[in-house]
């Protein structure tokens, strides 16, 4: 998306509309800052740096994003993808911007089953889609040996809560308020939901990290 520098920052964010994510350095787009800003259920992944390579780089991690949540390309714009349920879920579209961006682009987008390895047991945690009456609901388990495995998925299932914003339908069992199937959201949400101490740390740094000045609202080099 073409950038004019007579564009004040006013005028920017109410073309591109409200600011989801702010990555202040990207390892692999020469430490460009990049943004994510949704308007009307679109979201643009955009950089104040211009050209051909920018361009290249941006439309990477909007393809990465569309892979990493199972999430909709614009026809018309490469830096432009949308959520097809119709509802943006800012705080679980956090962390796959994180991934898109900070992960090396050569990390093949998982499939398969929806697991992860827990942190504090033997156990491997998964979760199973089913639809029933057109919602999609993901049911949460776990294998292996762990000292109070009911405990464990619990507290998974409360992180899918808090981080990916999802409803609970039973104790093991949660939905994303549109009813839509978001496989790979569920899947880059987990690994924050297994353990949220950890997590709140980590957007911790980042709230200290991203403090609402011209630099970190993307509007720098």
């Amino acid at each position: 998306m073409a950038t004019t520098f007579n564009e004040t920052v006013v005028q920017i964010l109410a073309r591109l509309g409200r600011c989801l994510e702010l990555i202040p350095m990207d390892p692999y787009g020469n430490e460009m800052s990049v943004g994510f800003y949704e308007k009307d259920g679109v979201i643009t992944v955009w950089s104040f740096r211009e050209g051909r390579d920018v361009d290249t780089r941006l439309e990477e991690i909007r393809n990465r994003i569309v892979g990493l949540g199972g999430l909709s390309r614009s026809r018309t714009n490469p830096h432009e993808f949308y959520f097809p349920g119709g509802t943006v879920y800012p705080r679980a579209f956090k962390f796959i911007a994180r991934n898109a961006v900070e992960k090396s682009p050569l990390i093949p987008i998982p499939d398969g089953r929806i697991e992860v390895k827990d942190l504090k047991s033997d156990m491997v945690l998964f979760a199973t889609p089913r639809e029933e009456n057109g919602t999609w609901i993901y049911t949460v388990g776990g294998e292996g040996d762990a000292e109070r495995p009911q405990l464990r998925i619990r507290a998974t299932v409360a992180g899918l809560v808090r981080y990916g914003e999802m409803e609970k339908v039973g104790d093991e069992e949660l939905k994303f308020p549109c009813s839509s199937r978001y496989d790979q959201l569920v899947r880059s949400v987990m690994p924050y939901a297994r353990n949220v101490s950890g997590t709140e740390d980590m957007l911790e740094a980042d709230d200290s990290r991203g403090q609402m000045n011209t630099g970190t609202l993307g509007f720098s080099q």
